[in-house]
């Protein structure tokens, strides 16, 4: 946890460079299953049915944060990108832990339970 702290600031000044690092490793990620399980049969994986919204979220996300960093050089899109694709690849490395989804389906409901009571107490609306 100390060397990663070290990055903060490199996120903060520079998120267009930290969303390029940060595609390319994601993207070694996925390509370290398709060396695991064989190019075709993970291809076949991702884009079998139950795998399409996750395969499209993620890559889709992964293609926002690029071109909004290369050719936008946007760096507010970017983040949001990048920010959407640390959720899709949560999402992704979540559902292939015996049941990951099921235990992020029951901590998204407490945190948004604990965030609704706090909300309400403290904002007089």
């Amino acid at each position: 946890m100390g060397l990663a702290s070290l990055y903060v600031p490199f996120l903060l000044l520079k998120a267009r460079k930290f969303a390029l690092l940060y595609s390319l490793g994601s993207l070694f990620l996925v390509s370290s299953f398709s060396m695991l399980w064989g190019p075709v049969n993970h291809l076949k994986h991702l884009f079998s049915v139950s795998r399409l919204p996750f395969t499209l979220s993620y890559f889709g996300t992964m293609i926002g944060t690029l071109y909004f960093a290369l050719a936008m050089q946007s760096t507010p899109l970017t983040v949001v990108c990048a920010f959407a694709q640390i959720v899709a690849l949560f999402w992704y490395i979540s559902s292939y832990i015996p049941g990951g989804q099921t235990g992020l389906k029951f901590f998204t409901k407490v945190f948004s339970s604990v965030v609704t009571k706090t909300v309400t107490r403290t904002l007089p609306v």
